[in-house]
């Protein structure tokens, strides 16, 4: 080593940080060390910083590396198929970036070598992890992607079969949906993978041979590891392939992040070397514009500016009192007559859709006429009519009250480069990876409260900003705030212009311990109870605590001695010598999405039932009494009594006794009525009410308790996400019930479809159709593959049209009878 120009190292503080080291790395071993520093250095020590020289290489040759000068034609020397690079060169003409020249060149990324990206948006990061799974799947290893939501999943799985499978790359899927291709993973018959984090982590516990088949995992948006709710997932995944290295299985790991702050040793847990940019191929200026029209912004250049962008007096008051709107009215138009393409963020559905609203009436677009012969005709929600409106007039909305279709229709619709949506309002759901260009994004309110109730943070303010300018379709984005006072315009500069995104940190909270603890367990087959507590420093937020403070895991000891009794009192553990494993049951309870509280509530309860004797619809019931479904939003009017009406309906669907269970572990009438309206509304899903007749059945005013079909959406996704849990914990505590747990399959599909038991037939059909289009073929009493293909062409078209007919084979292509 030869010394450098660079800060003299301080020797104890040097000797402070590999003690504390030692001592973190020796729990996660299941040891104990304690080192010490003896003795005292006087005047001071310091050692000049070392840098590799010639002796340092040649004992530590480096393994060479694939090297390109940034052409994609030079990835087939590296052993991509020839195919997949033609593709790439054709999308990308300008060739890979700095930022993926650098992942090849200097950090090995296509010979295996793990790797942490935190990049801005739009900085090119997710085409790192894609070389690198393509280089796996040349090699002859499989590749999965982790990702945050369903959308994502669905929106990646069909990008990389329409590109990647005709060179005959098997890709599958695995969001929690019934054309999940569980099957296929568990075989190991496919080569590339997209996953939710949930599905991986549960798959990846119940049959531990599926990490022994992966060359690569690639997790998507790893700044997630922070997220209140969905943080605990993610690092148990990552505790799950830590353990995983120490019996030699070691997949190449590749995370992806946004701009993130302080990493807080987070590399350093994970063992992955650094590679961090902040520079965008599209360069993005980011301001705030108050109502006088004036626009403070950094340049491209990193300059501070201010401008006027907005003409004095276009800025008019145009309802009873100042909006938004009086802004974004002549900043779109503004805009749109210049040929950008804009993005509206709004907190919340209602807001979104209304913005959308008064822009097609306000821009005097031509309509999105290839959106609108897109969008579905059957079982619409009061939302449908009003998108429809709204594309009249070249504008539309993204959030949860649109049909799945619609929302893929719209993303199609506003992705096109020659596309009919000029301007889109959204929740920020689309800000999470959606692929959604704009040129400008436009964030309306002064202050950033999202549908969860909390502030945004500086990092999803990046991100939002970072949707504008995608590169390929514009030269330069711009993220534009609204202010309402020149104060409040410096203000939310200084915070989110200027701000620094925060630092990472475990969504570990010590309240949640036992969760934390049962999810770890999950993951080992036994270990000794006094080795409990290391367990927790495979975990980010263990090894963090325990670098600040080496006497955490002796403090919490005692919380874990009391956390082993209740496993072993409720049957979730046993004893085997000193060791302590977990039971089928409580094995099942670890793996699940469910708390450690909740996942005994769900016991106590089941058990008080006659399962022979049970219907199994009287589970979605029950599962309302969980702490996760509490935590989903239900709309309930908190005046007068008009949704004390809830507890009869409960009773007339699910037996008179329902209204008792649901009221075990509640906190106040509202938590009792909400679990109410949720069951109801569920049981009226499963049996094919259309859904604009369950919006109006449980919408007690327009302004209080509306229930819309994103609060549907919600509720039934939860349940059958919650549900699935459940499912696994009941299959173990009633083993010897099989038709039971048989009927909970088929109630999982009706919970995803939205279908009656008799009309379950109807999903053999060879094309997935809408749950209007199904509702449609059962409301002619066909219940059946055989029944649909006996129907006239001329029903059967009515019903579904002529697509989904002639992909029936009903019908040919001609129109005529086959």
């Amino acid at each position: 080593m030869t010394g450098s120009a660079g800060a003299p190292v301080s020797f104890p503080a040097v000797a402070d940080e590999i003690i504390r080291l030692a001592r973190v790395e020796a729990t996660r071993i299941g040891v104990t060390q304690t080192p010490a520093f003896l003795g005292t250095v006087q005047g001071g020590l310091a050692f000049p910083a070392l840098v590799r020289g010639a002796n340092y290489a040649a004992a530590f040759p480096a393994v060479p590396v694939h090297r390109i000068t940034g052409s994609f034609a030079e990835l087939a020397g590296a052993g991509l198929p020839q195919e997949i690079v033609d593709q790439w060169t054709a999308t990308f003409p300008a060739g890979l970036n700095a930022l993926q020249i650098k992942a090849v060149n200097e950090f090995g990324v296509l010979d295996g070598k793990s790797l942490l990206v935190v990049a801005p948006t739009s900085s090119g990061k997710t085409l790192v992890g894609e070389l690198a799974a393509i280089r796996a799947v040349a090699g002859g290893k499989k590749a999965v992607f982790l990702l945050p939501y369903r959308a994502l999943v669905n929106e990646k799985f069909e990008d990389f079969s329409a590109r990647f499978a005709p060179a005959g790359l098997r890709v599958v899927r695995c969001s929690g949906d019934a054309s999940d291709g569980v099957a296929p993973v568990l075989s190991g018959r496919y080569d590339l993978g997209f996953f939710t984090y949930e599905m991986f982590l549960n798959l990846a516990l119940s049959s531990p041979r599926l990490l022994n088949q992966l060359g690569l995992v690639v997790l998507d948006e790893g700044q997630f590891i922070t997220d209140p709710t969905r943080g605990i997932t993610v690092e148990l995944i990552f505790a799950l392939l830590l353990r995983a290295r120490q019996r030699g299985v070691d997949p190449q790991l590749v995370v992806l992040s946004a701009v993130i702050g302080n990493l807080n040793s987070f590399d350093r847990w994970l063992d992955l070397p650094l590679l961090t940019s902040r520079n965008r191929p599209v360069p993005l200026i980011e301001g705030v514009l108050d109502r006088r029209g004036t626009f403070q912004f950094v340049d491209v250049d990193g300059t501070t500016k201010t401008e006027t962008l907005i003409p004095p007096g276009h800025i008019v008051q145009r309802r009873d009192k100042p909006s938004s709107q009086d802004v974004i009215v002549p900043l779109a138009k503004q805009l749109v007559a210049k040929g950008e393409k804009i993005i509206v963020f709004r907190n919340t559905r209602g807001p979104a859709q209304g913005c959308a609203r008064y822009l097609s009436k306000e821009l005097g677009l031509r309509p999105a006429t290839d959106v609108l012969s897109a969008l579905p005709t059957q079982d619409l929600t009061a939302a449908s009519q009003d998108l429809r409106n709204c594309l009249a007039g070249g504008t539309a909305f993204h959030n949860t009250n649109l049909l799945r279709a619609e929302r893929e229709a719209v993303e199609r619709g506003y992705r096109a480069l020659n596309g009919q949506i000029h301007v889109l309002a959204a929740t920020t759901t689309l800000a999470a990876g959606i692929n959604s260009p704009a040129s400008t994004v436009i964030l309306a309110e002064n202050e950033f409260v999202g549908e969860d109730g909390r502030p945004f943070t500086i990092a999803e303010y990046k991100n939002m900003a970072g949707r504008a300018g995608r590169l390929g379709y514009n030269e330069i984005g711009k993220a534009i705030i609204l202010a309402d006072t020149p104060v409040e315009r410096a203000q939310l500069f200084q915070k989110y212009v200027l701000g620094r995104p925060e630092d990472v940190t475990s969504s570990f909270q010590q309240r949640d311990l036992p969760t934390w603890i049962l999810r770890l367990l999950s993951q080992v087959r036994g270990v000794r109870a006094e080795e409990i507590p290391g367990l927790l420093t495979n975990t980010f937020g263990g090894y963090s605590a325990s670098l600040a403070n080496p006497h955490w895991i002796r403090q919490v000891e005692s919380d874990v001695a009391s956390l082993v009794d209740r496993l072993l009192q409720a049957g979730l553990a046993e004893r085997d010598g000193d060791l302590i494993r977990l039971t089928l049951l409580g094995r099942a309870c670890g793996s699940s999405s469910l708390a450690f509280e909740s996942s005994l509530r769900l016991i106590e309860l089941m058990r008080q039932l006659d399962i022979a004797r049970t219907d199994p619809v009287r589970v979605l019931g029950i599962v309302q009494v969980l702490a996760e479904m509490d935590a989903i939003y239900t709309p309930v009017m908190k005046r007068g009594r008009a949704e004390g009406i809830r507890a009869s309906q409960v009773g007339q669907r699910f037996g008179a006794d329902m209204a008792h269970f649901l009221q075990r572990y509640c906190d106040g009438e509202f938590e009792f009525l909400a679990r109410c309206k949720r069951a109801v509304i569920l049981y009226d899903w499963i049996e094919g009410v259309p859904v604009d007749e369950i919006e109006r059945r449980y919408t007690t005013t327009p302004f209080q308790g509306a229930v819309s079909y994103g609060d549907i959406a919600r509720i039934t996704d939860g349940a059958r996400f919650h549900l699935r849990s459940a499912h696994q914990i009941l299959s173990a505590l009633f083993p010897s019930h099989p038709d039971f747990l048989l009927a909970l399959d088929g109630l999982l599909r009706r919970l995803e479809f939205g279908l009656p038991t008799d009309a379950l037939g109807l999903m053999r059909l060879p094309v997935a159709l809408s749950r209007g289009q199904y509702l449609a073929l059962a409301a002619t009493g066909a219940r059946s593959v055989d029944a649909v293909l006996s129907l006239g062409a001329e029903t059967l078209i009515r019903c579904v049209g002529d697509a989904a007919a002639e992909a029936i084979g009903v019908i040919e292509k001609d129109g005529a009878s086959a």
